[in-house]
């Protein structure tokens, strides 16, 4: 083994226990905590470690971070409950749906190991540097922690939990999958027929 390959090695190692230990602390942790009062008086209590959007750092547009809104509580409650498979969400741009989505995608995989071994995909429209940029996305909420992934530009894992992006015209790769946990289909009023 040559020095070079050595320090990769050592690199690599460092990096995973680093992450890791960033994953340990959003072990259990709720997605957000809805209640602004109790928030407010768990944030001070955890020093920041209250939620999973805390902990990984709130959503930003223009530069300024942005909480959590409440018509999003409709989306997560009905997200969560057990009766609901699909959602449906025809909506105007710029509302923060899709970043919300991929928050809650992130926070499944990393709130227990109970998905690990399971496999998330995502599903944009036709071009494959919109399905990149999801995947792009979902990396960029660990990187101000000082996380990266070493993964193809279509994949992370997460604690477990391979999280793939398929442009819509290229779903031949997503046939065969056994243990699918959540599917993401995005601008999909612009799949092709």
């Amino acid at each position: 083994m040559t020095f070079k390959d050595l320090k990769k090695r050592v690199t690599i190692t460092h990096e995973a226990e680093q992450q890791s230990r960033f994953f340990d602390r959003l072990d259990n942790k709720p997605f957000w905590i809805w209640n602004s009062a109790e928030h407010r008086k768990e944030d001070i209590r955890t020093d920041g470690d209250c939620c999973f959007n805390h902990i990984i750092g709130l959503p930003r547009k223009d530069g300024l971070e942005k909480r959590i809104f409440d018509y999003e509580k409709i989306i997560f409650d009905y997200l969560q409950s057990n009766n609901n498979n699909h959602l449906w969400i025809k909506k105007a741009t710029g509302l923060g749906i899709t970043e919300f989505v991929l928050r809650f995608m992130a926070w499944l995989c990393l709130k227990d190991k109970t998905l690990s071994g399971s496999q998330m995909c995502i599903i944009t429209g036709p071009r494959i540097d919109l399905a990149i940029e999801h995947i792009d996305r979902m990396k960029r909420l660990f990187y101000d922690r000082g996380l990266t992934f070493d993964s193809k530009e279509t994949v992370i894992d997460l604690y477990g939990v391979k999280i793939e992006a398929f442009p819509s015209h290229h779903l031949d790769a997503m046939r065969g999958l056994q243990n699918v946990s959540f599917i993401l289909l995005d601008e999909s009023d612009f799949f092709p027929v």
